[in-house]
């Protein structure tokens, strides 16, 4: 099964080239479970809070895994729950990089933040994208994963996408 996950700052289009990909190669797709579990605090979120938003994201990764989609196609994962313990808490669990070593993804498609940021109470780094992006570059190269940056329009990043996966495209 292959695996690819759409990953990077905040407003940078994530979600929609996930739902555009899932539904072009008609397969579910593991949604980004942080939004749904901040949504239900009623409070700010903890160091704890993002550690158990990895823990979510991997089980609900393994339950679309299990319904063998030929593709398996992940709005986010632990990547981002890692940066994010870093970039807010200065610190984070070692089984977190770990599993970010082991888990296997065959891409990585890095989201440039070059859209217009969109006001949400969840968002908080509107004048950090660029920073963020580039905690993203540095972890995607120091623990070797496969990834293409995407920028411009919806509609350029698919094109672009759709190019790598291909079997007469770049990588596979």
């Amino acid at each position: 099964m292959m695996k690819i996950v759409l990953t990077g700052p905040e407003c940078s289009g994530k979600t929609t080239l996930a739902i555009l990909l899932a539904n072009d190669l008609h397969v579910p797709y593991v949604k980004e479970v942080a939004r749904e579990y901040l949504d239900s605090l009623k409070r700010l979120y903890t160091y704890d809070d993002v550690v158990n938003i990895a823990l979510l994201q991997m089980a609900e990764e393994e339950k679309i895994k299990a319904k063998h989609p030929p593709v398996l196609i992940c709005d986010t994962d632990i990547l981002t729950n890692k940066i994010w313990c870093e970039d807010k808490f200065n610190r984070s669990e070692k089984w977190l990089t770990d599993a970010l070593i082991m888990r296997n993804t065959d891409i990585y498609f890095l989201c440039t933040p070059d859209f217009p940021w969109q006001a949400d109470p969840q968002r908080e780094d509107a004048n950090r994208r660029d920073i963020i992006y580039e905690l993203y570059k540095k972890d995607l190269r120091q623990y070797g994963k496969r990834f293409v940056e995407l920028a411009g329009s919806v509609e350029e990043r698919m094109q672009k996408i759709n190019f790598y996966l291909a079997p007469q495209g770049g990588m596979f």
